[in-house]
């Protein structure tokens, strides 16, 4: 936030994607040590909040809304912000009632939003046509619109064994690419996330494959129904004496 205020908006950006990153390493630290807890997960959102939410709030207003523009930029930010705590709060509710896909987001999650945002930062210096400014109001919603909607983004749970190996270097090369050439890879990563769900549920559909829920609903059921199709199916051997 400080970076914010002196006008160092591409180092605010860079610290916010090393807290994304981060975020991402929090959670498994606390289940692999055995320190999750209801009080954690409400820390927790409340940084996020701060750290994703009003930081980004407010470089949308710094950044993006100068001039004439200052009580436009202040209703967009505080979209933003609003859409990011409702996404928060939802999550936590979903948690606690433990009716969530554990590798499924319902709605953008804010740490990507707050990148999405920063990604325009980096790719534009400052906005100064009008145009540019609308256009970017425009976006900035959208992007808050994402967070609250029931869109389904995938998360890094549940993977497949086979493809850790490829998952692992998929991340040290992302990493890589991102303090080589920031500028770039930043906002191509943060797009390409932001329409993801697209490429899964045409994937899915060409695949045939079971769609999540369904998938834990039969992992919860133990396979039960697999195993009444085998029960009809098999012949019974008193007939067949």
């Amino acid at each position: 936030m400080i970076q914010i205020f002196k006008g160092r908006f591409e180092t605010a950006v860079f610290l916010i994607t090393g807290s994304v990153i981060l975020d991402g390493f929090d959670g498994t630290v606390a289940r692999l040590t055995k320190t999750e807890s209801n009080f954690g997960v409400q820390l927790d959102s409340l940084v996020d909040a701060v750290t994703f939410g009003a930081v980004t709030a407010i470089m949308i207003f710094k950044w993006g809304f100068q001039g004439e523009y200052i009580q436009l930029g202040k209703v967009i930010g505080f979209i933003f912000l609003s859409a990011g705590i409702i996404r928060l709060a939802r999550f936590n509710v979903l948690k606690e009632a433990e009716t969530y896909v554990a590798n499924v987001f319902i709605g953008l999650p804010i740490p990507l939003g707050a990148l999405a945002i920063g990604s325009m930062v980096l790719l534009r210096e400052r906005l100064v046509e009008k145009h540019d400014i609308i256009l970017f109001s425009i976006y900035a919603v959208l992007v808050a619109f994402l967070m609250i909607s029931n869109i389904k983004y995938r998360t890094m749970k549940r993977l497949n064994s086979k493809n850790n190996l490829v998952v692992l270097f998929s991340l040290a090369t992302g990493i890589a690419l991102m303090i080589s050439f920031p500028h770039y890879t930043i906002p191509a990563m943060s797009f390409l996330y932001l329409i993801s769900p697209i490429f899964f549920s045409l994937f899915d559909k060409l695949k045939g494959k079971e769609t999540p829920e369904t998938q834990v609903s039969v992992e919860e059921n133990g396979g039960d129904d697999v195993e009444t199709l085998d029960d009809e199916h098999e012949p019974d051997e008193t007939e067949e004496a």
